[in-house]
């Protein structure tokens, strides 16, 4: 495994390695696979040659920014080009590539071509054989899309957005129009600066008749100049939290016209004559597949969140590791011994390896959809669509949340120097962040998790098993047993158990469903489908779909822990999967007395205690558990978070050299001058 991986430096974090229960190495391959690992080297040895990856400075003006991430992004897509040559599966090595380049600069991330992103998953999704050309354009470089849903005035209500595409039957052409400004599209990534094709998402109008919103893909500019065409009005969103070298925009067309076979016409099209013609019975079907595209980028999406937790992570734990405070005799002792440090930054260690294994196999299932999707239609794999659509709509919010939440604790637990610029937490927090809102806005999809768990309780209450291909809620065809369960652990080892959690959760989602229709039926009397849907989401939906998520990623944990061939390794994922499942069970300890589940108050006693000897019992793994998932150091860049632990001597140098460029202000006889006059 040598020739693999590297030994770590030698260092102040030696310490806790020594004391690893398992062997950081294997934990990587397991995850990476070989092949996987390879490409990795081989990759980051390209990256580290290549002089847009030399450092990355802390550039000041949005044009360096985004002209960095430019010039990144076209020398990423160059060196992994060069990569072709590799045993790597076509999943593992996308999750490898994004996960890469977004560690480094997200901003490259956003504008690196060779990631599949809405532009191309629209127009291989949603388009036919006469859109490849665009495809094969935009995988070359000698185009770049962008994709154009959100407009200034609506988000996530997509069937009220306001830009209208009309069939020009004369001419054979559409012609696509804002009406006012808050019509405008915005928001989409390189719509700024760089786009020269949009998927644009509009209403669609033949002979005044109105047939919904259809997607279409429009040139806004010319490839050779990027000048935008006339009709064509582009703008900048401007400066923003994080991710500034993306050049996010703000798109208004005037009376503007495009070929008729821009249409996206898999599942509708327009002839020459202006007739409207499609395959699906329903015009719902048509707007379902229309906003399909958006399901596959959420997988992406959810990843990306880890990506980020991760990258946060690595920076607390080895700092905590290293760092000492206080102690019970004369010598000091590491704050990662600490009940509270643990407690703040182990379970969502837990989640970083839970999420990242659910991401990767939502990500399987998915391409393996669409992949089927192109070869057949039937009935069956609309249904499977579906709850890939729910689940990819409950796995983003939470996973977005956790790392949030992940993320702030780590720069908290980092104490100051947590927020200096150079320990990069402070970059993370801010990038992440937009995660919670685009590709859809969390608190609006995690609704559309329970409307689904609602119309599942109505079939099983009208005697239907439910039976789906990827089983997320099968277990729902026995709710009037489960819910029949209580709590019966009486130690901390039976509250850690597998199985014990999986009943827990089990009972909770048929509980929380069961009063979640109890209260929107009630609701549903007096204020009808859409105020009841609305009135119920505090206490009830939101806490239903983030419970049945997390069931979903506790059960695709279990697939990953039997799969471990090393016993070392099954050990410590055991222990990650009890402390995830039981630091989230204890936030619904509310719902488990008041539904009778849990009738013992010692029950909570057994919980915490379980909570926190978890935490101590992965203490010594946990630097172990980050160098299996730490991006490298040149990826980190943090003066806080490096794999030799040198915490104290990269801080004097920042710092120092902090001091040196700040030694003589620009201003600072101006200063003098003030203080020169004040004392006359």
């Amino acid at each position: 495994m040598s020739h693999l991986l590297q030994d770590l430096p030698p260092g102040s974090l030696d310490y806790y390695r020594k004391q690893a229960s398992f062997d950081w190495k294997r934990m990587k391959v397991f995850i990476d696979t070989e092949d996987g690992i390879k490409f990795q080297n081989n990759l980051y040895k390209k990256l580290q040659m290549h002089p847009e990856f030399l450092g990355n400075p802390l550039l000041q003006t949005l044009d360096e920014k985004r002209n960095k991430a430019t010039q990144q992004a076209l020398a990423y897509a160059s060196i992994v080009k060069s990569l072709t040559n590799s045993e790597i599966t076509t999943i593992k090595r996308e999750d490898i590539i994004l996960r890469t380049i977004l560690q480094f600069n997200p901003s490259a991330a956003f504008k690196y071509p060779g990631i599949k992103r809405l532009f191309t998953s629209a127009l291989q999704n949603q388009g036919t054989q006469r859109h490849h050309k665009f495809i094969q354009l935009a995988e070359s470089g000698k185009i770049y899309g962008c994709f154009c849903m959100t407009e200034i005035g609506h988000g996530s209500d997509t069937k009220n957005l306001r830009t209208t595409v009309v069939y020009d039957k004369e001419k054979g052409e559409f012609v696509v129009n804002t009406p006012d400004f808050p019509a405008a599209k915005c928001w989409a990534g390189g719509l700024a600066e760089l786009a020269t094709h949009a998927i644009v998402y509009a209403q669609l109008y033949i002979n005044r008749i109105h047939w919904g919103l259809h997607g279409f893909v429009v040139p806004i500019r010319n490839p050779e100049t990027l000048l935008p065409y006339e009709g064509v009005i582009l703008g900048d969103m401007g400066e923003k939290i994080g991710v500034n070298g993306a050049d996010n925009g703000f798109l208004i067309f005037d009376k503007y016209r495009f070929p008729r076979e821009n249409i996206l016409n898999r599942f509708a099209d327009v002839t020459p004559e202006g007739n409207y013609v499609t395959s699906a019975t329903d015009l719902k079907n048509v707007r379902g597949a229309v906003l399909g595209a958006l399901s596959i980028a959420r997988v992406t999406v959810t990843a990306k969140s880890e990506f980020y937790g991760t990258k946060a992570l690595t920076i607390a734990v080895r700092y905590a590791a290293v760092r000492k405070q206080f102690g019970p005799k004369d010598e000091e002792v590491s704050i990662l011994e600490y009940q509270s440090m643990q407690y703040r930054l182990l379970p969502y260690l837990a989640a970083a390896y839970i999420i990242r294994f659910f991401s990767m196999y939502l990500d399987e299932v998915t391409q393996e959809f669409v992949k089927e999707s192109k070869e057949r239609n039937d009935p069956a794999l609309a249904r499977r669509g579906m709850e890939i659509h729910v689940i990819s709509a409950g796995a983003k919010p939470v996973s977005g949340w956790t790392f949030r939440d992940a993320i702030q604790e780590c720069r908290e637990a980092c104490g100051g120097y947590g927020y200096l610029k150079a320990s990069r937490i402070g970059d993370i927090k801010n990038d992440q962040d937009s995660i919670n809102t685009y590709e859809g806005e969390n608190h609006v999809l995690i609704q559309q998790v329970s409307n689904w768990l609602l119309k599942v309780c109505s079939n099983v209450q009208n005697g239907n098993k439910i039976s789906t291909h990827l089983k997320s809620a099968d277990f729902l065809s026995n709710a009037s047993k489960i819910l029949k369960n209580k709590f019966n652990a009486t130690s901390v080892v039976e509250v850690c158990k597998v199985e014990n959690i999986i009943d827990t959760y089990q009972w909770l989602v048929c509980y929380l469903l069961r009063e979640t229709k109890r209260k929107f039926d009630a609701l549903k009397q007096s204020e009808g489908s859409f105020w009841a849907r609305s009135n119920t989401q505090i206490f009830y939906c939101k806490n239903l779909s983030t419970a049945f998520v997390q069931h979903l990623f506790l059960q695709r944990m279990i697939t990953v822990i039997n799969r471990s061939p090393d016993a070392n390794i099954r050990n410590v994922l055991l222990k990650l999967f009890s402390l995830y499942g039981l630091y989230n069970i204890e936030k619904f300890l509310p719902s488990l007395f008041g539904g009778g589940y849990v009738e013992k108050p010692e029950a909570t006693n057994l919980v915490h205690e379980a909570v926190l000897t978890l935490c101590r019992d992965l203490k010594n793994d946990a630097v172990a558990l980050i160098d299996a998932i730490a991006p490298p150091d040149f990826l980190l860049n943090s003066i806080l978070g490096k794999s030799d632990g040198r915490v104290y001597q990269r801080l004097q140098i920042a710092l120092i050299r902090s001091s040196s460029e700040a030694s003589r202000l620009k201003w600072s006889s101006e200063t003098v001058g003030i203080r020169s006059s004040n004392s006359d």
